[in-house]
């Protein structure tokens, strides 16, 4: 008896759940990730450019943010060098985590957790570098003399409207860092969690994911709510340090790595891409979404450059000391 005739000798519902399971099967195939060896023992032709452009671009990458640092070195004092250097850091460990998602496609969940790590990690470093600006937290609320600050900024700006005007207090200062600072521990925590889950029970990780989204969407709007009230204000008194646009350069981090990447990864679902297992659907979506944010990280390194020229710190201390000199 043929696999024909086997068939039909079968009841109904077994030649249903045969179909099934090979439905399941192929969709599998298409969606899984290999293994390196069998990655790289199947590498077509696509996938041999991708990673000749993707190794381009991080070089590139690393370069601006030699330049970049290199000028920090020759501008800033200590108290502002550090924080500044980790700031423009986090564009070129993107570019590294976008690469080796390339290289080693198993690994895209770790490397999307990098990329998301970066913004947890930017926000609090980001918030000690605006204070750092007006020396202290102190010192910014001796500065503004009493002066208001608005609390109706982005992203809250629309359901916040009638929070009322308020004066910065060492207190109010202390919610502001809290709101800041839970980022890397509340979303570290669920990133954590999802990583266990994707690497040891992967069906599990999809039944689950939707219940972490909420605490995840809630955490990164009150870090960014706490920054922009912080920004604004600091603006008010260091209005030529580009600080909106060093602000708008982080949330860039979260909206291409973290936005754009899940809106792409639905999107390309609907373009037939690749072929059968291993070089199936989601290497090709991967790998053209990691293309693109290694382009866009090169272009946002440009931007950090720019924002990051000001202050001169050095410059100014050193015509300072000629006026003194001059004097005496």
């Amino acid at each position: 008896m043929n696999a024909t005739e086997d068939y039909i000798s079968m009841d109904p519902t077994e030649q249903i759940s045969q179909v099934l399971d090979l439905q399941k099967n192929d969709t599998k195939s298409l969606r899984t990730h290999p293994t390196v060896e069998e990655y790289y023992e199947n590498m077509t032709a696509f996938l041999s450019l991708a990673i000749f452009i993707a190794s381009l671009l991080t070089i590139l990458n690393i370069c601006i943010f030699s330049t970049t640092v290199s000028r920090l070195r020759r501008h800033l004092n200590k108290p502002l060098l550090r924080p500044s250097i980790m700031m423009v850091g986090l564009y070129p460990i993107i570019s590294v985590a976008a690469l080796v998602t390339i290289l080693v496609p198993y690994s895209w969940f770790i490397c999307h957790t990098v990329m998301h790590v970066m913004f947890m990690v930017g926000g609090p470093v980001f918030r000690t570098l605006l204070f750092r600006y007006v020396n202290s937290e102190q010192n910014f609320v001796k500065e503004t003399g009493g002066e208001t600050v608005q609390l109706n900024t982005p992203p809250c700006c629309c359901c916040c409207l009638c929070l009322p005007l308020v004066i910065p207090t060492k207190a109010k200062l202390c919610i502001s860092r809290y709101m800041v600072w839970q980022m890397p521990f509340w979303q570290g925590s669920i990133m954590l969690v999802m990583n266990i889950l994707y690497y040891r029970d992967i069906q599990l990780y999809h039944q689950v994911m939707y219940f972490f989204i909420p605490f995840i969407v809630c955490s990164i709007v009150m870090g960014v709510w706490s920054l922009q009230i912080t920004v604004r204000a600091i603006t008010k008194l260091r209005g030529d340090y580009q600080l909106r646009k060093k602000m708008f350069c982080l949330q860039l981090v979260v909206m291409l790595c973290k936005l754009q990447y899940l809106i792409l990864y639905d999107q390309l679902d609907g373009i037939k891409m690749g072929g059968e297992y291993p070089i199936n659907h989601t290497i090709y979506k991967q790998t053209i979404i990691n293309i693109l944010i290694l382009v866009e990280m090169v272009l946002v390194s440009m931007m950090v450059q720019s924002a990051y020229r000001t202050p001169i710190q050095v410059q100014i201390d050193e015509v300072n000391k000629e006026k003194e000199v001059t004097r005496i």
